[in-house]
């Protein structure tokens, strides 16, 4: 089935707006993968799993996170719609790799959201000492949901203030870095140090370090979220594979840059790397009280962006997921749900808020393993290009010029992928293997019920133009 067979098929009924400019899709975008949640949360916690490999961590990452957001990029050129990818996998591969994908994709978004919410707790305490950080992250997310419910323009423009905050905070970074510049700390970077307790660093270990690239591109990745607003989006098809492909360069320098030259100008390498939050910990050193505190709210601000965006984007595409069917059927009533007036997916948003929320007690080693190891996807997004391409089922609105290398890199990564995971036995091994079995699982589930005579799940995907 070409593009143009999918958009026009009598299933596709619009649950939203087009009103947004491929601007506005970009502002949500960068929002959504945040580069001051990036650097200054995702930061920490690399930084505390690889110490000055954090530096590594990023570069590498960010290198595989921008050549990924191709992918992305053409395969949502050729499918768009709020589903994100999904559309496109199950046109291409089919609901046998489709459907475990997406399984996968849902258990993996919960975790996701909470991760983003619980960095908001160290910087809040800065300011309120008294306050438990449980409540000030229940909070954040309470205060994202609301916000997400309102019309996507008006959560745009409300976005777009606090990214002026979060550019501000980064140049404060980049500045104090760049005066506190050390030579000699060029190699941490080479060889990477970390801190076995408060007063002891030792070598990286190469696990960790394996770890840390992972992680990095994780954290430097995020230009699909583009995808999820694609049917929120103005001539989505031919503008959509740009967006993302430009987003995907600009947040990797953005998130590789600032923490690069941090490492760099570290002077107190043991107290750094095992205080709470390293980064700020850093500025505190690096800056008067009073900038280190205005760039605190500059990130608490951040991150409450942050999670605007991605309960924006997380909310589109779980109601996606629900109206095509995948899980029973009271639960999809509820994902359905759509606001008539501000056409926000406001029973995808409930969901989110609940079982994201629990999710933030799971703990930040956690989160970010379970977050970022998510093999399934470079693994399909790899095969449905090189399929595609090679059935003539790919749009002619954006081609990967490096075809087939980057296709074939990301299978590769997707092997990378599990054996960093199973290497360390800490943690881990325990969520690759929860990830291969919610993945190995719902694929013999849907092979079951194929042979048993019944498709699982209706897997149209999106609302095309």
């Amino acid at each position: 089935m070409t593009p143009e067979e999918h958009e026009a098929s009598p299933q596709k009924q619009g649950s939203f707006v087009r009103v947004l400019s491929p601007g506005e899709v970009f502002l949500l975008t960068i929002s959504a993968l945040s580069p001051v949640f990036s650097v200054f949360i995702g930061g920490n916690a690399i930084l505390h799993l690889a110490g000055t490999g954090a530096a590594i961590g990023f570069i590498c990452g960010g290198m595989i996170a921008a050549t990924l957001a191709l992918l992305f990029a053409e395969l949502s050129a050729s499918f768009p719609g709020a589903g994100g990818v999904y559309p496109a996998l199950n046109v291409i591969l089919g609901s046998r790799w489709t459907y475990p994908f997406v399984v996968l994709r849902t258990v993996i978004m919960f975790p996701l959201l909470a991760f983003g919410a619980t960095g908001v707790g160290p910087y809040i305490r800065l300011f309120v000492p008294w306050l438990p950080e449980d409540l000030a992250v229940l909070g954040t997310l309470v205060l994202a949901a609301l916000i997400a419910a309102t019309q996507i323009r008006r959560g745009a423009q409300v976005i777009a203030g606090f990214l002026i905050l979060e550019l501000v905070a980064l140049l404060v970074l980049i500045v104090a870095a760049l005066i506190h510049f050390k030579t000699a700390n060029i190699n941490l970077v080479l060889r990477p140090l970390y801190s076995v307790n408060r007063d002891i660093v030792a070598a990286t270990p190469p696990a960790n370090l394996a770890l840390a690239v992972i992680a990095g591109s994780f954290m430097a990745a995020g230009a699909d979220w583009a995808t999820f607003f694609a049917e929120d989006m103005r001539d989505a098809r031919r503008r959509i594979g740009p967006v993302v492909a430009w987003t995907g360069l600009i947040a990797a320098l953005c998130i590789a840059v600032p923490t690069v030259l941090m490492v760099l100008a570290i002077d107190d390498l043991p107290a750094t790397l095992s205080a709470e939050a390293p980064m700020a910990h850093f500025l505190d050193r690096a800056t008067t009280p009073l900038i280190s505190s205005l760039v605190s709210l500059g990130i608490i601000a951040s991150i409450i962006n942050n999670v605007i965006a991605v309960m924006m984007a997380l909310s589109r595409q779980l109601h996606a997921i629900g109206r095509d069917g995948v899980f029973p059927s009271p639960i999809n009533r509820m994902l359905r749900i759509v606001n008539p007036r501000t056409r926000a997916p406001t029973g995808a948003l409930v969901v989110l808020l609940v079982i994201g929320g629990f999710c933030t007690f799971l703990g930040e080693r956690q989160l970010v393993l379970l977050t970022s190891a998510n093999f399934s996807e470079c693994l399909l997004l790899g095969l449905a290009v090189l399929t595609g391409r090679r059935a003539g089922m790919m749009s002619e609105h954006f081609r990967i010029r490096l075809h087939p290398l980057v296709p074939v890199l990301a299978v590769l990564l997707s092997v990378s992928i599990v054996a960093a995971g199973w290497a360390d036995a800490e943690t881990g091994r325990v969520s690759i293997g929860l990830l291969l079995t919610v993945f190995v699982t719902a694929f013999f589930w849907h092979e079951l019920s194929m042979r048993m005579g019944r498709t699982p799940v209706r897997l149209s995907g999106s609302d095309l133009e």
